[in-house]
């Protein structure tokens, strides 16, 4: 048996729409949230990764280059320094193992590379290869930072697909499902109030000396906006 009334169901249905509304409207302000600090997250770490990755080319590029120059020494020096201080900063926005493990494998075979060219000549011309190799790992380390970049990316757009979802149940396909369906309600409310007012007035018509319920029951349903018909208006 249901022992909801007509009352109860559409106070429901009304408390429903702004009960969605109010946690919607949580879930997109920590939406918008996300969004607007997300710029800067990805300045702060995978933009920031990918700088030092190009740093590290960089230095390298200008190492080999600056080996033939009159002040080699002292810029392949300088490079070191720079090429060393970009590592530690790659270090500080590791955002996968692969990409520590390629970051510690740059640094291991930076330091050996870096005391020979140190002490090597300009015209020494065998550690070419292993200055190849440490330039072929740094690009391998930018391939994963731009990864990363793009997995940021997709998880955006996943996340802006996830908020549209959501934007258009709770703040358009609810509020609707529930005036629809208090419409109904109400409509059905409306059809049986007036059903009891031509009763009444039936009631009223074959007893005219009409009992104290009878008066109360038509007070009740000229406050609920069913009135007596006006003789006037229906003859």
């Amino acid at each position: 048996m249901n022992n909801l009334t007509i009352v109860t169901k559409l106070r429901f249905m009304a408390a429903i729409a702004p009960a969605i509304l109010l946690l919607a409207s949580a879930v997109i302000v920590g939406a918008f949230h996300y969004f607007g600090t997300m710029p800067w997250e990805i300045y702060e770490n995978e933009y920031a990764a990918a700088r030092a990755a190009e740093g590290m080319e960089n230095a390298l590029y200008k190492m080999d280059w600056g080996r033939g120059q009159p002040d080699g020494s002292q810029i392949v020096k300088d490079q070191q320094r720079g090429f060393i201080s970009e590592i530690e900063i790659a270090r500080q926005h590791i955002g996968s193992r692969e990409q520590a493990e390629r970051i510690e494998k740059i640094a291991n075979d930076a330091r050996p590379l870096f005391d020979a060219l140190r002490t090597a000549s300009p015209s020494d011309d065998s550690l070419e290869p292993r200055l190849r190799d440490l330039q072929g790992t740094v690009a391998d380390l930018m391939s994963l930072d731009d990864a990363a970049l793009i997995a940021v990316a997709n998880s955006a757009e996943s996340q802006s697909r996830t908020m549209i979802a959501i934007t258009i149940v709770g703040l358009v396909a609810v509020p609707w499902i529930c005036f629809v369906l208090i419409a109904r309600l109400s409509g059905n409310l409306y059809t049986e109030l007036k059903e009891m007012r031509r009763r009444v007035d039936a009631l009223a018509e074959h007893e005219p000396a009409s009992s104290g319920d009878t008066r109360a029951l038509d007070e009740s349903l000229t406050n609920l906006g069913f009135p007596k018909p006006n003789p006037m208006l229906t003859s």
